[in-house]
């Protein structure tokens, strides 16, 4: 526990100097996922979105200029503040709401308060499955009846999975950054209250990297095959 405390807080200090030293660390373009979540978000309807791990906002701003509300968390204060600059200097400041969250705690809105939950690899961090399991329960709660998760993870079949420090579970360090790895078995297993509409696997960038991307759909209750606790609780 210790250790992926002291892990946990290194990281947030790694992102936050990624982020001081180059402002689009990630690119200024949307990523493909986020062009692709959009079409989705368009044909279902959707008009508020919970983005989390939003990083500098590539796909915010992608969200937000297509008519969509987002509401943008991340744990890195630098990336926060990125975010509501860029928003204000693109007068979109009524469309993007930015603050600063630790996703291992709950989330701080009321139950039915989004159509649909977006991360774009934010669920590869380090983050534990229990960990992981604990947000997909949170945004299931925040979600309105029906409303739609979708999500990207890197996939066990990355060329970087087992290499680097092994840290936990399937969690490396590689390069900096922590990464969990994910395989197809996990994700369905993580899906409990959530009908699985889709699990595909796409390439990204320059290494490439190899990813699942998830959609999921909110299911009328949220039963658990087997008691899950907050983390740490």
């Amino acid at each position: 526990m210790k250790l992926m405390q002291k892990v946990e807080a290194g990281q947030k200090t790694h992102w936050n100097d990624m982020f001081t030293q180059n402002p689009a660390f990630f690119g200024d373009e949307p990523s493909g996922f986020g062009r692709s979540s959009l079409d989705l978000f368009r044909n279902e309807g959707v008009r508020s979105v919970l983005e989390l791990g939003c990083g500098q906002g590539r796909d915010t701003f992608l969200f937000a200029r297509n008519g969509l509300g987002v509401t943008a968390l991340d744990y890195s204060e630098i990336a926060v503040s990125i975010v509501k600059e860029k928003a204000h200097t693109a007068e979109l400041a009524s469309r993007i709401h930015a603050q600063t969250h630790n996703v291992k705690k709950p989330l701080p809105f009321p139950d039915s308060s989004f159509d649909a939950c977006y991360s774009h690899m934010l669920l590869c961090m380090e983050l534990s499955t229990l960990e992981i399991s604990f947000i997909l329960r949170e945004t299931h709660r925040v979600l309105k009846p029906g409303g739609l998760v979708v999500y990207s993870v890197r996939s066990n079949f990355d060329k970087q999975f087992r290499t680097g420090i092994h840290l936990s579970e399937d969690m490396y360090k590689i390069g900096g950054f922590v990464i969990h790895f994910f395989t197809e078995e996990k994700i369905k297993k993580m899906a409990m209250g959530y009908d699985v509409l889709e699990i595909e696997r796409i390439e990204e960038g320059s290494l490439p990297r190899d990813l699942f991307v998830v959609t999921l759909r909110k299911a009328a209750c949220l039963e658990l095959s087997s008691p899950l606790s907050r983390p740490g609780g």
